[in-house]
């Protein structure tokens, strides 16, 4: 376990035992939740089940060597002249019953070996796609890993993102309940209309909504985080919105999105397609074994006999009608995998187009949103002054706050949109990484 796992561990427990919700960095919600989630464990298991295959795949070389054992009883001419020469016990005086043998019983005890010397190329094209296994299901592991990356990114930033919103919220009904408070004196002594009033009332209730929706909706994103980190009861996100200002990597984003891992994995799979037509087209071809066997055989398991046997066994099919519908149904499915693997590439590239744009774009609009807040607040602290001379009423003061709240949440928005579209880019191109993720936690820290 790494410091920073170390580190989290201890203030989550101590955030816990003070009653308070868990607060946690954007690196130490990765990291928790990376050890959390069941389909990384999944992807971990196919790695480890790949491994086994292949040494299973290598092993299968050496042959197999197999005990052997039987007892029977029975009056057949040829099973009981059989079994008096392997004991031994033939006679001249055995012909005489040899139409009629008494029943004959043996005790047979042995040891077989075999070790293939030619398989058709079927244990080299097993290791080969045993390799290629391993390296698809290492493949997919790291792949989902950065799946489920971007997805506690996603949630952690959603949970930083409405934080800020309910505090907005919060803070413009408090000054909104303030502004009201001098104009319910002011309406008592006839100075405030009482249509502004209750307008600005309207207002105030209108806010209170954004205040209790957005509320509701931080709880369950931090509900949501808590159990994606395997905290549940809810999880707080350390740190704040901002504009990191990331670089432009553009061109060696695209250059990374060309080895995604699902593609690598697509690319193993679409080889082992190939490997496993192959083998169907080489199935016509012999196959030569060496084996030997040793057995003893006795009547009375007081005296065996012993006896072996050395060759080499050839087969070779010659008559086998669905040879070559399989081999079409081979090479279709080697067809399919290229097709998957060549519409990935496509999915991939689309998606790092997607994301590197979405990212432009929220670019462009934070200095929209930056400007449009600035105005609304700079309008909100004119009418204050105005409105406190009679010169403006309640009414406009209280839809200025409310202006202002909406320009904030916008840029808020803008912010959480830069830094999600940022990550997006990253993980369509492969290197969402735990450097790049430590990278925007540090950015994003207090």
């Amino acid at each position: 376990m790494n410091k920073t796992l170390v580190l989290s561990f201890i203030l989550t427990i101590s955030s816990l035992s003070m009653g308070q919700a868990a607060e946690l960095t954007l690196e130490q919600a990765v990291g928790m939740g990376l050890k959390e989630d069941n389909i990384v464990k999944t992807e971990a298991s196919r790695v480890g089940g790949a491994k086994a295959s292949l040494r299973q795949a290598k092993l299968s070389r050496l042959g197999g060597l197999k005990l052997k054992g039987m007892y029977t009883d029975g009056n057949d001419p040829v099973y009981a002249f059989a079994t008096a020469m392997r004991q031994g016990t033939f006679s001249m005086a055995s012909m005489a019953t040899i139409n009629d043998p008494s029943p004959a019983r043996n005790y047979m005890g042995g040891i077989e070996a075999g070790i293939p010397l030619f398989t058709g190329f079927a244990l080299s094209n097993a290791a080969r796609m045993g390799e290629l296994g391993v390296e698809a299901a290492q493949n997919g592991y790291e792949r989902a890993r950065s799946g489920i990356t971007f997805k506690l990114t996603y949630q952690w930033l959603t949970v930083l993102l409405r934080s800020k919103l309910a505090a907005l919220a919060a803070e413009s009904v408090r000054a909104a309940e303030e502004e009201l408070k001098t104009a319910q004196m002011l309406k008592d002594k006839g100075m405030v209309l009482g249509s502004d009033y209750y307008g600005a009332e309207a207002i105030l209730s209108t806010l209170k909504g954004y205040r209790l929706n957005w509320e509701r909706a931080l709880e369950l994103e931090q509900e949501k985080l808590g159990i994606a980190v395997g905290l549940p009861g809810g999880v707080s996100a350390l740190g704040r919105l901002a504009d990191p200002a990331y670089e432009d990597e553009r061109g060696p984003l695209a250059a990374s999105a060309a080895g995604r891992r699902d593609i690598r994995a697509l690319e193993k799979m679409a080889e082992i397609s190939e490997i496993s037509a192959q083998q169907q087209k080489n199935s016509v071809l012999p196959v030569v074994e060496a084996f030997g066997t040793w057995e003893v055989n006795s009547e009375s398991l007081s005296e065996f006999r012993d006896n072996r046997l050395l060759g080499v066994r050839f087969s070779l099919p010659i008559g086998d009608p669905a040879y070559f519908a399989r081999k079409e149904t081979s090479r279709a499915e080697a067809s399919m995998a290229r097709s998957r693997l060549d519409e990935a590439r496509r999915q991939a590239s689309i998606e790092l187009v997607e994301a590197l744009n979405n990212y432009r774009a929220a670019r462009e609009s934070l200095p929209v949103a930056r400007e449009t807040l600035e105005k609304a607040s700079k309008s909100l602290e004119l009418f204050r002054p105005l409105y406190r001379q009679g010169r403006q009423s309640v009414l406009e003061v209280l839809r200025a706050q409310a202006s202002v709240l909406q320009a904030e949440a916008a840029y808020q928005e803008t912010l959480y949109k830069l830094n999600l579209f940022h990550a997006q880019a990253l993980l369509a191109s492969e290197t969402l990484d735990a450097a790049a993720v430590k990278d925007m936690s540090a950015k994003l820290g207090n």
